[in-house]
């Protein structure tokens, strides 16, 4: 039969790897965040440039190929809902970015502390180095602008998010479609709330105080 220690490292073991899953899956959704903001942004901001570009390849797509077709569905093309619905890809974004980072920090803290009883089972001493590698260890050897990191992310997506979202409730209101500014105006707040919640979380859960005092091991290291 399995001891305490060896059921605990292997519990580990597999929460390690799962946190690393939804690390990979943070860094995927916040690409995939990036490039539709990006997208909605130029939809936004140069419609001039763009709404054509998106009517041909619409064309291509739907093999229209008779110029007067064509510039029907230029004359006919939902342009507004379709940045409406691009705002609300931006929303789902936002929320499961949000998730999948507060789930990771979270889960870091969850390893820090579990480290901390995998070595109390082992009776390791203070110096010993095993299972601190989340905890202690991994503080005592973080790099200087490591802590940059978070606040390259918050600042790049938080910037191109309230231009987007700033802009296209601003467009709405500007071409008077009321009932749709109002709707993109509170998907708007939605998503600045998360995207809010996703800064503090960041900014507040990635600090060596708030891993290792989640079970006092700020006085064990």
């Amino acid at each position: 039969m399995k001891d305490i220690a060896e059921i605990l490292a292997e519990h580990y073991q597999k929460t390690y790897e799962l946190t690393y899953e939804l690390w990979k899956q943070r860094n995927q959704t916040f690409l995939i965040l990036l490039a539709v903001i990006g997208a909605a942004t130029l939809l936004t901001f140069s419609p001039t440039q763009t709404n054509p570009l998106l009517v041909r390849w619409s064309a291509k797509v739907l093999d229209v190929t008779d110029k007067q077709d064509i510039r029907e569905l230029g004359r006919s093309f939902p342009f507004g809902l379709l940045q409406s619905l691009l705002l609300v890809v931006v929303f789902y974004l936002v929320v499961n970015l949000y998730h999948r980072a507060l789930y990771v920090l979270r889960n870091y803290r969850y390893l820090a502390a579990l480290e901390w009883e995998i070595r109390s089972q082992l009776g390791a001493s203070l110096e010993s180095i095993a299972f601190t590698r989340e905890g202690s260890f991994y503080w005592s050897d973080r790099a200087f602008l490591q802590s940059a990191v978070k606040w390259c992310y918050i600042v790049l997506v938080g910037c191109l998010l309230f231009a987007f979202l700033g802009g296209r409730v601003y467009e709405d209101f500007r071409t008077r479609t009321l009932a749709l500014a109002v709707v993109d105006l509170a998907i708007s707040i939605a998503t600045s709330l998360f995207s809010l919640a996703y800064a503090r979380s960041s900014v507040s859960m990635d600090t060596e105080k708030a891993v290792l005092c989640s079970k006092g091991l700020e006085a064990a290291k």
